[in-house]
């Protein structure tokens, strides 16, 4: 968990490999893998985690707020590495200001790359290959169904999503700020690259790895031990 090396080449992107046909049938196929599960009750340590994020030009895809940014990084048998998906996004609108200033990405940044539709089908084979993991998660599935919905296309709901938020929450009930970065420096974990995509997902990946033995002194060893343990906190 020491230092944190610039992103720029640390990883292995799949994000620029050859585009992959998207059709009805393709899409309706890949949610449904995702939508599968994992086992659960295997060990987290020879579980495969996949940690999603996404950065996006405001809060309300409803109201016609759109991703600008997508990163991804493998968790396998606890260690961070594998595959890594990392793109910026044309939302196809004006990125406002705000969004801008908290994200760093501007409208010259994402000009000129795919939009979501066009990278939506590989970075649902890359989600299809582990725990759908993030902090946060419903946040930025709900910007990607909003997609799928827009297209016609089943909803992501995977049988079982690991939101590192909640396990925070469980574990840390009276923290007053649940926020990304604090709670990564509650285990000393350097906060670098903060809100870009690629970047939080890595300090989410890295803050995991640091509750999972938090969670095993509790018992807490499977997916289904950690639904039993947040549904008990949860009551309290």
């Amino acid at each position: 968990m020491a230092v944190v090396a610039s992103l720029s080449g640390l990883w292995r992107t799949i994000a620029g490999k050859e585009h992959i046909p998207e059709t009805g049938a393709e899409l309706h196929n890949l949610v449904a893998r995702c939508n599968a599960g994992q086992p659960q009750d295997v060990s987290f340590y020879n579980l495969r985690f996949v940690l999603l994020d996404t950065e996006t030009t405001g809060l309300r895809p409803d109201a016609g707020d759109r991703i600008i940014a997508v990163g991804g990084v493998e968790i396998v048998n606890a260690k961070i590495g594998g595959n890594t998906f990392t793109t910026l996004v044309d939302p196809g609108r004006e990125i406002p200001a705000k969004a801008s200033a908290i994200t760093g990405i501007r409208d010259e940044h994402v000009r000129g790359h795919p939009a979501f539709e066009e990278i939506l089908p590989r970075l649902l084979e890359f989600l299809a290959a582990g725990v759908i993991t993030g902090y946060n998660i419903q946040f930025d599935l709900m910007f990607i169904n909003n997609v799928l919905r827009s297209k016609g296309g089943p909803p992501l709901n995977p049988a079982v999503t690991l939101d590192v938020l909640s396990i925070c929450r469980a574990l840390k009930p009276g923290a007053r700020d649940y926020s990304l970065e604090v709670m990564a420096r509650e285990y000393a974990i350097p906060v670098h690259d903060r809100h870009t995509a690629l970047g939080d997902a890595l300090i989410t990946a890295r803050l995991l790895l640091c509750l999972l033995p938090e969670l095993e002194n509790r018992g807490v060893r499977t997916l289904r031990d950690l639904n039993y343990f947040l549904r008990y906190r949860a009551l309290f």
